[in-house]
C-alpha cells in the first residue's frame, strides 16, 4: 500500500510540473510584434544524386546547430529529388546577419553552390532596413513578406 501511495505522490508531483510547463507554452504573441523571420528557399538540386544532397544537408544541418543562432533549421526534398525546400527561423534581423556573414566566410559556400540552385528565397517577418542592405550588398535576391495575422507561440 505505501508503494501505491508513493507512486501516486510521485505521479501528481509529476503532472504539476507538467501543468507548470504547458503554461509556459501558451503565452502567445502576435506575429506583427515578433522580430522572428523565417527564410524559405526554393532550390534546385542541379541533377546531383538524392545521396549527395542528403548527405551535404545532413552535414550542414550538424556543420549549423552547433554554430549558428537559427532556432529551426530543415530541409525538405520533392518526391523527384529535383528540388529541396530550406527552412531557417532566426530571432530576428540580427541573428539572420550573422548567419548570412557565417555562411558567406565559412567553409561550405562553395560547396552549397556546387549541390543547389537558388530559385527562390523568401523571407517571413520584420526585416529590418540592415537586414535588407546587407542581403542587397551580398547579391541575394529575397522576396520579403511581412505578417498580416498571425502568432507565436512561447
Amino acid at each position: 500500500m505505501k508503494k501505491i501511495i508513493l507512486l501516486m505522490m510521485i505521479f501528481l508531483a509529476g503532472c504539476q510540473n507538467i501543468d507548470i510547463e504547458i503554461d509556459k507554452e501558451l503565452k502567445v504573441l502576435d506575429n506583427s510584434d515578433s522580430e522572428e523571420l523565417t527564410f524559405i528557399l526554393e532550390l534546385n538540386t542541379k541533377n546531383n544524386s538524392p545521396e549527395d544532397v542528403e548527405e551535404f544537408t545532413k552535414y550542414l544541418s550538424d556543420f549549423i546547430v552547433e554554430r549558428e543562432p537559427s532556432s529551426v533549421y530543415g530541409y525538405y526534398i520533392s518526391e523527384d529529388s529535383n528540388k529541396v525546400t530550406l527552412i531557417e527561423r532566426y530571432n530576428n534581423s540580427q541573428d539572420g546577419i550573422q548567419h548570412g556573414i557565417d555562411f558567406i566566410n565559412g567553409p561550405n559556400f562553395d560547396k552549397f553552390f556546387e549541390i543547389f540552385e537558388i530559385e527562390k528565397f523568401i523571407t517571413l517577418g520584420y526585416a529590418t532596413d540592415e537586414f535588407k542592405q546587407f542581403t542587397k550588398e551580398n547579391g541575394f535576391e529575397i522576396e520579403y513578406r511581412e505578417s498580416i495575422g498571425g502568432y507565436v507561440r512561447r
